[in-house]
């Protein structure tokens, strides 16, 4: 499934597009309107939120703030971040990492999954548990990202 290219034209939007230090965004179009997910910049401590931009333009943004928190992931403490979207059957899935969790740690953590009903949220977590929680082929659960394939 491929998606549609859109077809706009805009003003210079400037950079950065929103105040705040983030990172990491994943870029989605739904209903025609643009949306930035991105990770907050801080320290791994203060890494305990998700937020995320919706713009029809894309030059101006409305920020949506604390889209996912800690509170709603009962396993996730801190460096929630690197963050990717996608809508699925009416859903808003959104994939993150959190914990930064190290080889050989007994901590939990990894890449989790939220649920909502629209972009901006509220999110749930949809599993109560990381989706992938340890390490594979020495590789760190860190950095998804998500599509749909062919076969759905």
């Amino acid at each position: 499934m491929r998606r549609a290219v859109p077809n706009f034209t805009t003003s210079e939007a400037g950079n950065p597009f929103v105040d705040g230090w983030y990172a990491d965004p994943d870029t989605c179009v739904y209903n025609g309107q643009y949306w930035a997910f991105p990770t907050s910049s801080y320290a791994y401590d203060e890494q305990i939120y998700l937020d995320a931009f919706s713009s029809r333009d894309l030059v101006h943004w409305t920020k949506h703030a604390n889209i996912l928190t800690k509170a709603q992931v009962s396993w996730a403490n801190r460096a929630m971040w690197a963050p990717a979207h996608i809508e699925r059957d009416g859903k808003y899935y959104l994939y993150f990492a959190a914990n930064n969790i190290q080889e050989g740690e007994t901590q939990i953590g990894g890449i989790g999954v939220a649920v909502a009903d629209q972009p901006e949220g509220p999110y749930k977590d949809a599993i109560g548990k990381p989706l992938i929680g340890e390490y594979h082929n020495g590789a760190q659960p860190i950095d998804q990202d998500v599509f749909i394939d062919d076969d759905g």
